[in-house]
């Protein structure tokens, strides 16, 4: 199959019903973030998304090109790239502001990279990116809003925590309810994530699990 072909594919796969109004998201995302600080100042984040097993399991089936039984890095690859160039039309669904001016932050983002950690608990595929803001902020906090506009995809924090590893930072949470003109009350995710002065930078993460057994079950 050629790439475009797998590209149309994957967007029939994992877009289908964007734009349309559905009662509940149709993809479950499961995320965890990594804040990067240089000099005491909030520089960007890693995040890492966890494709929900259903959806893992079609993602699986669809872009193993050569049914090999495995994922290999060329597909895991191209399927990134795909993603990558749909949701960057959505702003990565990813609205940050500074913690203390409450000013928007513009940034930009490293190609999108694919990982297949297998099947259980902590399995499936993983979306990765770091988020890299144009302007060091002049605080070490910023807030950041998660929410697809149209309701296709669901995001939850991975393992009930927002932030992958612990750290001089400290994050929460809040659900907010709005109505919206054309997809009906929607919820919205309010992430706050506060760091310690002076904290040092992280180094590049790779956040989701490597793959292997998980809880006993393997791919």
């Amino acid at each position: 199959m050629s790439f475009v072909k797998l590209k149309a594919s994957l967007i029939a796969l994992l877009a289908t019903g964007l734009g349309v109004a559905h009662a509940h998201p149709h993809l479950r995302l499961a995320y965890q973030l990594d804040p990067l600080l240089e000099q005491g100042r909030v520089t960007g984040l890693h995040v890492s998304w966890q494709m929900d097993a259903q959806n893992s399991l079609l993602v699986r089936e669809n872009i193993d090109l050569n049914q090999n039984g495995v994922l290999d890095p060329d597909e895991l690859q191209a399927f990134a790239q795909t993603n990558q160039a749909l949701m960057s039309q959505f702003n990565y669904f990813l609205t940050l502001e500074d913690g203390a001016s409450k000013k928007p932050l513009s940034f930009e983002t490293t190609p999108m990279t694919a990982r297949d950690a297998g099947k259980g608990f902590q399995g499936g595929i993983y979306l990765e990116f770091t988020v890299q803001l144009k302007t060091a902020t002049a605080s070490t906090d910023f807030q950041m809003q998660l929410q697809d506009p149209t309701w296709y995809i669901g995001f939850e924090p991975r393992l009930g925590k927002v932030l992958a590893s612990a750290s001089a930072c400290q994050s929460s949470f809040t659900r907010e309810k709005r109505l919206t003109p054309t997809q009906g009350e929607q919820e919205f995710q309010r992430i706050h994530v506060q760091c310690a002065a002076g904290s040092a930078a992280h180094p590049e993460a790779q956040l989701s699990p490597p793959k292997g057994p998980n809880n006993g079950v393997n791919s």
